[in-house]
């Protein structure tokens, strides 16, 4: 396993040395949640602190061939007491978890939001900007708001922005002067222009929508997905369903069309089937000559959450499914395994039906094979 992982870990260095001056790499993280099993086997007793490294630590390598990892946080940094559904407050070591891995970028609209008011929500945007991580789709009030919304994303020559918003907070009312992008039109309408006005190679809203545990996109997830590309909305990433659903890539001439309709669960305690993980998508945005950007690279990669125990306590453990998908009978339980394959099976089924120019991407014998070109 340790072989496995360090060769990952060499190729994600090579890639990094060769990656073109115009090129951008980003990957979208589903829902990051924190069920009160997760927080209190996030406990060590002994020393009395939280650590949720172990959780993450075997993304770092997959994690690092990115400019940019970004996450749907779906829980508060609130403090104490913490806390887990319905109204969820982890510790803020969740975040130095997802650091250590590699995300750097977290959204925050979602419809835990303001699971413990105003307060909860600032001192959420206050524990992420702390540890260095940018953040956008909830903000402390109209000045931030105009500070973050959209949260422009710059590197090798490239400049994108980046918006997000929610279907809602769960019926919660958001105290003034706090403020949750909210799925309406006209205010998106008009985000979309501020951010064509700021000079962007590109757009992308990470959007909180769908229907929970359904595995196609409804009728409105669609009809949104029409406006957005309408106005020039070229990536759409979708989260809430807590399970996946299907991706397309729309390559026309010198244009493209994205939509990630669901990227499932990141971490969670949801065990039931299709539940217990997700998809990280990969995106890899090249400018040419005359300065407009094409896909050079976009595929999925799936992650499963293993839940073990291990000295009378419950362990948490995300990964990439391919890096043990040929040890997996020598690594799990046998129960443990067989919920695995269930996962894999189901998703790479459900995918291969429904995605559109949208591959899986796997780590073969330590390598990452990440596509390196997509005609446009």
């Amino acid at each position: 396993m340790k072989r496995l992982i360090a060769g990952c870990l060499v190729l994600s260095s090579v890639l990094a040395l060769s990656q073109p001056n115009q090129t951008v790499r980003l990957m979208f993280v589903g829902d990051v949640m924190g069920h009160m099993h997760q927080i209190r086997s996030a406990f060590d007793s002994a020393s009395g602190k939280y650590d949720y490294t172990a959780v993450f630590s075997e993304l770092k390598p997959l994690f690092d061939n990115a400019n940019y990892v970004i996450a749907n946080l779906e829980v508060t940094l609130a403090g104490e007491p913490y806390s887990g559904y319905p109204q969820f407050s982890s510790p803020d070591e969740l975040v130095d978890g997802l650091r250590a891995a590699g995300v750097n970028v977290l959204v925050t609209a979602n419809n835990h939001s303001v699971d413990r008011g105003g307060v909860g929500l600032q001192r959420t945007i206050e524990v992420i900007r702390s540890r260095g991580i940018l953040c956008t789709g909830t903000f402390t009030d109209s000045t931030d708001f105009n500070e973050r919304n959209p949260l422009i994303l710059e590197r090798n020559g490239i400049k994108l922005a980046l918006l997000n918003y929610t279907y809602g907070t769960n019926g919660i009312s958001v105290p003034i002067p706090y403020m949750v992008n909210l799925i309406d039109t006209l205010a998106m309408s008009s985000d979309i222009n501020k951010a064509i006005s700021m000079g962007v190679d590109d757009i992308i809203v990470f959007i909180h929508w769908g229907n929970e545990y359904e595995r196609m996109p409804n009728a409105l997830q669609k009809k949104l997905t029409k406006w957005l590309h309408g106005k020039d909305v070229r990536i759409i990433i979708g989260s809430h369903p807590h399970v996946v659903q299907q991706s397309e890539l729309s390559i026309r001439e010198n244009d493209f069309r994205m939509v990630v309709y669901s990227l499932g669960n990141f971490v969670s305690n949801q065990r039931k089937r299709y539940c217990d993980g997700g998809v990280i998508a990969y995106l890899e945005l090249t400018k040419t000559p005359e300065g407009r950007l094409t896909v050079s690279g976009n595929g999925y990669i799936p992650v499963w959450v293993h839940l073990h125990y291990h000295d009378g306590k419950s362990r948490y453990n995300v990964f990439p499914v391919s890096t043990y998908e040929s040890i997996s009978s020598k690594v799990f339980t046998p129960k443990n395994d067989s919920l695995f394959r269930f996962f894999v099976d189901d998703t790479r089924k459900l995918l291969d039906q429904n995605n559109v120019n949208f591959p899986e991407i796997r780590c073969s014998d330590g390598q990452w094979l990440f596509p390196t070109s997509v005609d446009n």
